[in-house]
């Protein structure tokens, strides 16, 4: 098949549209997550103002001044709005397990069992890393 005239397959076509569609909301999340925070339409944990006093100090150390929560404890406080803009920070860095998910109905749909594993794998390992399971040398 002549390179200049190459169609993508199915698979890309998918993870193509998948991700124009997961990426595009993300950025409508990431704007109105922001747009809550700055306008504080909802309260936030930690007000503005007191984020630039303390800029000078490490997550940690604002963590504990502020109580905040760690892990996926900031889960339980969708209601604020820093953590609502954090959230929406949170679902654009998932955008690629959403994207794997689709192109592996893709390839199990077309019985493709190494590409089927291949992206099962991918999104496990990247579950996995999101979970925190495993500590980043803290």
């Amino acid at each position: 098949m002549n390179e200049k005239h190459s169609r993508p397959d199915n698979a890309q076509r998918v993870y193509g549209q998948v991700l124009h569609w997961v990426s595009t909301l993300g950025i409508v999340f990431v704007i109105l997550g922001f747009a809550i925070y700055i306008f504080e339409l909802f309260p936030l944990k930690v007000p503005i103002s007191d984020i630039a006093h303390n800029w000078h100090l490490g997550a940690e150390e604002l963590n504990r001044q502020f109580h905040l929560p760690t892990g996926w404890a900031w889960v339980n406080d969708m209601l604020h709005g820093d953590v609502l803009s954090f959230a929406s920070i949170v679902y654009l860095s998932g955008a690629t397990i959403i994207c794997l998910a689709a192109v592996a109905v893709v390839f199990f749909r077309e019985k493709n069992v190494i590409y089927t594993t291949i992206a099962f794998l991918q999104i496990l390992v990247l579950v996995f890393a999101a979970s925190g399971i495993i500590g980043s040398g803290h």
